[in-house]
């Protein structure tokens, strides 16, 4: 939970409402890790698949749109980004006290 300590509010407890939108962060987090893994990974066996010689090879890597690479890498991170703020936009209206404050800084730190 590398949120908490990000938007660490002094003495708060973390009551079961706060630990369920927790839960639901860490899952957006995860599943946009395992989404950019993916991109990347099948970008990589794409271009390093195949019996071709070292020339070709090398042709492949050169010609590859690295600049679309990283414009997908990059969009699945804003995903993700925009995942957790719709959460936390959703805990914070919810929630009251620390609990709020705490939100309210996730909220912010994802816009």
């Amino acid at each position: 939970m590398s949120v908490l300590r990000f938007c660490k509010v002094d003495e708060i407890k973390v009551s079961s409402k706060m630990k369920g939108y927790l839960d639901r962060v860490n899952s957006k987090v995860e599943l946009g890790n395992l989404l950019a893994t993916s991109v990347a990974s099948t970008q990589l066996i794409e271009i390093f698949t195949g019996r071709v010689s070292t020339g070709k090879q090398l042709k492949k890597i050169y010609e590859h749109d690295w600049e679309v690479f990283n414009h997908v890498l990059l969009s699945s991170h804003a995903v993700t980004k925009h995942e957790v703020n719709k959460i936390a936009d959703e805990a914070r209206i919810f929630s009251n006290g620390n609990e709020a404050k705490f939100w309210e800084c996730v909220y912010e730190a994802t816009r």
